[in-house]
Formats: structure tokens, sequence, C-alpha cells
């Protein structure tokens, strides 16, 4: 039906060359891995500006402990003068497996204390893990283990928060896992984490729209029946291999004619959030 949908409206005569005018309905989002960018005034300024300018309504902020509260204070603040949230990220491979669970509670613990001692428009509005197990040689040498036992980290980790607060939890999640089937016979990896988090980012890197809507019509469904919300995802880091997969070398005029797109055959979708671009210093250096 989604497909469908997109494919009547482009026929319509929406074309790249008509949605100049045509600004997305929904907020973005974006990731930001270098927590450094946000250590000075100048820095949160231009960040939050550039986050104004492309209507962005949250920023997934990577959590380095090493960085001082002071400055997630600042630019949480500073965010929220601009009405923009931002959510605590990190995330590695290995905190799939429940040998490294520690580091999934180190991270929620650390925001929870943050939060507790700072003001309420200082405060961290969710967290996000980017995990990503299937980079692991585990995940080849066993899938349906990793598959497991990625599903059960991600059951801890929205428990976990949820004890005691009202953060959101989310997790970023590549589009074709909605054909990996648990060994239980209980459904497909991408429901059983949907149903589990408040929200997903799905990757569904394409430079196209009609590819990334093909790509996220069954995680849209997913997310309307569940009353879940999705983040439809596009790039634009560099992947000389896979060029389709990122809008980098395309130029931001493409990309946001791409995304007003995507956001005009999705924004009637319950389940449809917004579109987040990863990641912010590459979005950031597209040429137009």
């Amino acid at each position: 039906m989604l497909i469908m949908m997109m494919l009547l409206w482009l026929s319509g005569g929406f074309t790249s060359s008509s949605t100049d005018s045509l600004p997305p309905y929904k907020p973005k989002a974006t990731w930001l891995w270098n927590t450094s960018l946000i250590g000075t005034s100048a820095g949160r300024t231009d960040i939050l500006q550039f986050a104004k300018n492309q209507q962005i309504g949250c920023i997934f902020l990577q959590v380095n402990p090493e960085v001082a509260q002071s400055t997630y204070r600042s630019f949480i603040k500073a965010a929220a003068d601009y009405d923009i949230q931002v959510h605590a990220l990190d995330g590695a491979p290995k905190w799939a497996l429940p040998e490294n669970r520690q580091k999934i509670t180190d991270l929620v613990n650390w925001v929870k204390s943050y939060n507790a001692s700072v003001l309420d428009n200082e405060r961290f509005g969710g967290i996000q893990v980017d995990i990503e197990p299937y980079l692991l040689p585990e995940w080849t040498a066993d899938q349906n283990k990793v598959a497991v036992d990625w599903q059960q980290s991600l059951s801890y980790f929205h428990e976990l928060v949820k004890k005691d607060s009202t953060l959101t939890t989310a997790a970023a999640v590549p589009f074709w896992l909605d054909n990996i089937q648990l060994p239980d016979g209980s459904g497909s990896l991408s429901e059983a984490i949907m149903a589990k988090l408040d929200e997903t980012a799905l990757m569904s890197y394409r430079d196209q729209a009609l590819d990334v809507v093909t790509l996220a019509a069954s995680e849209i469904a997913t997310g309307n029946r569940l009353g879940k919300k999705v983040w439809i995802s596009v790039e634009t880091k560099s992947a000389p291999d896979t060029p389709y997969i990122t809008f980098y070398g395309k130029g931001k005029t493409e990309m946001e004619s791409q995304l007003a797109l995507i956001d005009g055959v999705l924004k009637a979708q319950p389940s449809f959030t917004g579109i987040a671009v990863h990641d912010y210093t590459s979005w950031r250096a597209l040429g137009n």
C-alpha cells in the first residue's frame, strides 16, 4: 500500500524539481558522534543554527563521560531554546552479547545520574543505542543465537531505562531485520525489537525516495499496528563501494528534493516520526 501511494504521488507530477517549495512536514533528526563539537559556545551555536535551518527537532548526541557535565548542560539548554530535543547516544556491536551488558547498564546509569543532577531544560529526553551485532564474527557463526542475544539486550535496555524514568528508548536498526525470523517461531527480529522500544531509527539507506519508502514499508506498517514511532534514516557519509546508499557527492539540493518526496508520502502514517540524517558532520559537509 505504501509503495503504491508513493508511485501515485510521483505520477501526480511531484518530481524532484517541484519540491523546492515543499519543506518536510515532520521535524528531522541527526546523529552527532563527535561530542567535542559542543565544547565551545561558538561550536554549540554553529550546530544549533544549522539544526534550525534544516528543521531538525532531535539530535542523537553520543555520550562521552570524559566530557564535562557542564558542557552537556550548556548544549541541551541551548538546544531547548531552539525547541530541539537531545537524546543520548552510544553503542557498539559487542553490546548485543550478554557478557557485555554492563556497557548498557553504564550508559543508562550515567544518563539517569546526569539528568537527576541538572535542571529540566538541561536533561536528555531519551537514549538511543546503535549496536549492529551483524558486524561481529559471532553473527556469521551463529546468527540465531546473536539475534536472540540482541533482542534480549534491547529488552534489558528498555526495562532498565523505564525503571524510575520517562526517558524515550530507541535503537538504530537496518531495514532487513524483518527478514530475520526468531528461532522460537514468534516472528521477525524487527517486530520483536519494535514492540519493545519506544522508537526505532530505520537505516533505510538509499539515495532515491522510492527506494527508501520501499525498504521502510514493512516497518512503517508494523509501527502503525504497534503504536510505535519510526524514524526513516538516510546516509550522507562516503560509501565508495555502494554509492547508491548515500547522498554523498550528490549535494544538498538533490537530497532535500528526495527527502521532501519521502515526507510527502509518509507524513500521513501514524508511526512516521520524521527523517533522520546520518550524520551531522557529513551532512554539514555536503555541497549544494
